[in-house]
């Protein structure tokens, strides 16, 4: 082995050319790997950071369809987020587990620094006491929630460790002091280990709260055993299973659906793994970029592999002579592997070194709200996994030509003269070769293009309102400072001062905004049966005069919100066309009434005044869901989100729209400031993500499929010299030797495609949950893709075929 290797390094610098580039070719295969498998490993296989985390598992309510009988299996189901009061029960009943905690979505609370600082919006989540012992981990200073924190008058904060530094300057002298959130007075008692953070974040909350420090907000409906919001996380006993815990949580999900009619369609619960429930989303989408840059190391390897098989055929004396020598096939064939592991691991040095840019390129790309997105980096695992690519790679790439050369006939190699073409064998051998390059280039350029395909479709899609000339944002104003009546005074007033800006043409109230999250209700509808098991939902918005009309929502009953309809007036309601089409069968909504639940309204009845178009929320590929709405004068809720319909550049009018707050009120601070179009193309960044960096795989795989099928048809013209000058001297014409030699590189190709297209049929299926308004079997797409590379690999045969009609038969022939 140690002289295989010295003599493997010898032949490295003899030719140094040929080499470093299969080197290089080597190094874009691994170095894109490398920063793939970064981002799978961070977000899939990483263990999350918390003491024995295999023992955390996130516990999920199973809905069921009405009217199916309580036991029904678990897979008739679908999984759903859990209430408040059958966590309590939970809490209270289960052996399974130590200890049990919920966690709310991120939300944003204002923040009034001490002083002359001016109040900001800042992130903050709300948990429950045991949350930090669920998870493991013990406040750095103070101490962690306990069940006296979760009372209704109590407000107690645990800090993050980076906004203690950052707005309290690191002072331990401030656990224990008073803090001020959304104009109330809070303290705090804890703050956390720096770097802590629960995965959902890519940053850690400025803040954590008590969850019950909710329950006092006016729209709080979370001691409401109908209301899923909220999420479980618990830990395991150190002798329970995950089944048992399944098994155990079921039970006493199914008691509760016995007792409370809430819970009649909800009598399951499903335990899994808190790393499965934190990455499920993402899963898919990231193992297919995973496969898919696989697939180039694959074309990579392929073409090193090509061009180590030619330089065999050119090594055939050395081989014979060492054959003659007493060399067996066995030695020759280790030789061989030393050579391309050497190479390989060559490469992935420089491979790694790549990987670092790649990433940093892969990184802009990556939506921000990927899970764990701040654990993605190239650390010990990574350089493992990739030390273990590049040994395998040499292997790969290096085991047919090392077969090749141990089966080289000594006698007709020592016997070869310059210029012969080389046996059949070593033909079939570059044939194969090519056919599996555009193979996997085809599977590649085929689901690249039915996924941009999917996003431009996604991207036509209607939301059912023009985002055009839209500027949006919303209010930092607080229960405490703004009780009802000022806030909706302040709107007014705001209004009228925003109307007035040149350019603006509408101003309209909303909450919550398009595209940023929905807000679900149940309801009443006069003369319908109400059936607690089985209640009306739908989704809420309360806006004010000129919504519909600035978001150019279309009208088609009745009428919309205007000035008239004040606090004092009669209660109104506005539903949409699919509400109208669910919950009246007839169509005819107007004059109906509705009552929303009472976390809603100001009035028990509202009457349904109009009907509108529907339109779609925060995602375009789901159809539009029955939505009613309430004016704001009317509704419990505070609409602090501010949308404007502007001529000209939306964004050009966000300092305006700052000036005239401050003048209103110089301490109410504003954020997610956004144009319309922004928010709706935000919605599509994972399906942008997916489309974009399967395309580069797709088109790196189509240059390094080219450049294999070029290189192959060179040597073939260059092995072939003295063939082709007979060819010419015997009255062949330069057009017969050009159609010669495209013919064998687009005979290749098509074989490639043939393959590929079928291997792609039988996989097609597992693109369907990525797509959207388009079939994986998409014809014209996947023909699109097929003649592109076709057309590609014309053109790379070309110029070998070109070179062969140049050549000179007389100086051909003396070649023999």
């Amino acid at each position: 082995m140690k002289q295989d290797f010295f003599f493997a390094l010898r032949q490295l610098r003899r030719n140094p050319r040929f080499h470093i580039l299969a080197a290089a070719t080597l190094a874009l295969g691994i170095g894109a790997t490398t920063a793939i498998f970064s981002l799978v490993s961070a977000v899939l296989l990483r263990a999350l950071p918390f003491p024995e985390p295999e023992r955390l598992v996130a516990l999920r309510t199973i809905g069921f369809p009405p009217g199916l009988p309580l036991g029904t299996d678990i897979a008739a189901g679908g999984a759903t987020d859990n209430s408040y009061p059958d966590f309590l029960d939970w809490q209270r009943q289960s052996a399974t587990f130590e200890a049990m905690a919920t966690y709310g979505y991120g939300t944003t609370r204002k923040f009034t620094p001490e002083g002359a600082g001016k109040p900001q919006i800042i992130d903050a989540d709300y948990v429950s006491s045991d949350f930090f012992k669920v998870l493991g981990i013990a406040p750095q200073y103070g101490r962690a929630f306990t069940r006296d924190d979760e009372n209704e008058e109590a407000c107690s904060i645990v800090l993050s460790h980076e906004f203690w530094v950052t707005e309290f300057g690191a002072s331990v002298k401030r656990i224990g002091g008073p803090i001020r959130i959304s104009d109330r007075p809070c303290t705090i008692i804890g703050v956390m280990p720096a770097g802590f953070t629960f995965p959902y974040q890519q940053d850690p909350p400025k803040f954590w709260g008590n969850l019950m420090a909710l329950a006092r907000f006016p729209t709080s409906n979370l001691s409401k055993r109908g209301a899923r919001g909220i999420n479980v996380v618990a830990r395991l006993r150190k002798d329970a299973t995950l089944s048992q815990g399944t098994a155990e949580m079921s039970a006493i999900q199914r008691r509760l659906a016995e007792s409370f009619p809430e819970d009649r369609n909800y009598f399951a619960v499903l335990a899994i793994p808190l790393q499965s429930d934190l990455t499920g989303a993402v899963r898919q989408p990231l193992l297919l970029l995973f496969a898919s840059v696989i697939g180039v190391l694959l074309i990579a390897c392929v073409n090193v592999a090509g061009l180590l098989v030619a330089r065999g055929v050119v090594r055939a004396n050395e081989f014979s002579v060492r054959t003659a020598l007493g060399a067996s096939g066995g030695q020759i064939i280790r030789q061989i592997l030393m050579e391309s592991t050497i190479l390989s691991c060559a490469a992935g040095i420089v491979g790694v070194a790549l990987s670092f840019v790649l990433l940093k390129a892969f990184l802009v790309m990556v939506p921000e709200d990927l899970p764990r997105l701040h654990d993605v980096r190239i650390d010990g695992l990574t350089l493992m996994f990739t030390l273990l690519v590049s040994l395998l790679t040499g292997v790969c790439f290096g085991v047919l030509p090392a077969w090749s050369a141990s089966r080289s006939d000594p006698a007709l190699a020592l016997g070869k003269a310059r210029g012969t073409s080389g046996g059949r064998r070593e033909h079939r051998v570059h044939g194969g070769l090519v056919v599996a390059e555009i193979a996997i280039s085809v599977l590649l350029l085929a689901s690249a293009g039915l996924l941009i395909r999917s996003f431009v479709e996604t991207a036509r899609v209607n939301p059912g309102f023009n985002p055009h000339g839209l500027i949006s944002f919303r209010l930092g104003m607080s229960a405490v400072e703004f009780p009802r009546e000022k806030a909706r005074q302040f709107l007014r007033d705001l209004r009228s001062e925003l109307a007035a800006l040149p350019g603006v043409e509408m101003v309209a109230t909303a909450y919550p905004l398009p595209f940023t999250y929905d807000n679900d209700c149940t309801f009443r509808l006069s003369g319908v049966p109400e059936n607690p098991s089985d209640p009306l939902t739908a989704k809420i918005a309360v806006v004010g005069p000129q919504y519909f009309e600035a978001m150019k929502i279309p009208l088609l009953r009745g009428r919309t919100f205007d000035e008239r309809d004040g606090e004092k007036a009669k209660a109104v309601a506005i539903v949409d066309e699919q509400f109208a089409k669910r919950f009246f069968p007839d169509g005819e909504a107007i004059g109906k009434l509705i009552q929303p639940d009472k976390e809603h309204p100001a009035a028990d009845w509202y009457e349904i005044v109009g009907v509108v178009g529907s339109i779609r929320t925060t995602d375009l590929t789901s159809g539009p869901d029955p939505e009613f709405y309430l004016p704001f004068e009317q509704a419990n809720d505070r609409p602090q989100g501010i949308i404007l319909r502007v001529a000209g550049s939306p964004r050009a009018y966000g300092r305006p729209v700052r000036e005239v707050i401050a003048g209103l009120n110089r301490d109410l601070p504003i954020f997610d400031l956004s144009t319309m179009d922004e928010r709706v193309r935000q919605s599509m960044v994972y399906a942008r993500f997916e489309a974009q960096l399967l395309a580069a795989f797709a088109i790196a795989a189509l240059l390094l499929a080219a450049v294999g099928l070029y290189a192959t048809l060179s040597e073939i013209v260059a092995r072939r010299t003295f063939e082709i000058g007979v060819r010419v001297a015997l009255g062949a014409q330069p057009g017969d030797v050009f159609q010669f030699i495209l013919k064998r590189g687009l005979a290749m190709a098509v074989a490639g495609v043939a393959v590929g297209l079928g291997i792609f049929w039988m996989l097609s299926r597992v693109l369907a949950d990525f797509l959207y308004g388009i079939s994986p079997s998409d014809p014209a797409t996947i023909l699109v893709g097929a003649a592109v590379l076709l057309g590609v690999s014309a053109v790379a045969s070309a110029q070998p075929a070109w070179r062969a009609v140049r050549l000179d038969p007389m100086k051909a022939l003396r070649e023999l």
